[in-house]
């Protein structure tokens, strides 16, 4: 351990000492994976659970037009667009206090833009369609 005495006769130790503790034992890591975990076990649940009825909508979905197709499906695309926002911003929070470098936590920044920006797009599909 990297310790020292300052001029006033204090021991002071270094950053990565202090935390040594709980990241040399990656906590952080065992966290991401069990929550990724979690959530992809739940979304197997609910596809197993309504598989019969997901696959009816959609294939009642694609057997009707462009428009058609376009307004059954959107509500569900938004849905995964916007979670996929909240998980950006979650993951840009978590870069965030966890310390790591700001090239990251701009990497999940530049994916909620993508996000947002596709949602912009398919609610000016809808729109347009809508109209027409």
């Amino acid at each position: 351990m990297a310790t020292h005495v300052d001029k006033d006769d204090h021991i002071v130790i270094s950053d990565d000492d202090v935390r040594g503790g709980v990241t040399g034992h990656n906590v952080r890591y065992v966290l991401e994976y069990s929550m990724i975990g979690v959530i992809a076990a739940f979304v197997a649940i609910a596809v197993y659970a309504g598989y019969d009825r997901l696959q009816a909508k959609l294939q009642a979905a694609f057997s009707q037009g462009f428009s058609g197709m376009l307004s059954s499906v959107a509500p569900y695309a938004a849905i995964v667009f916007v979670g996929a926002i909240g998980a950006c911003l979650l993951l840009w929070a978590w870069a965030l206090l966890a310390g790591r470098s700001d090239d990251e936590s701009q990497s999940f920044m530049r994916l909620r833009v993508v996000a947002q920006f596709a949602i912009i797009c398919m609610i000016m599909a809808i729109s347009y369609i809508s109209m027409a």
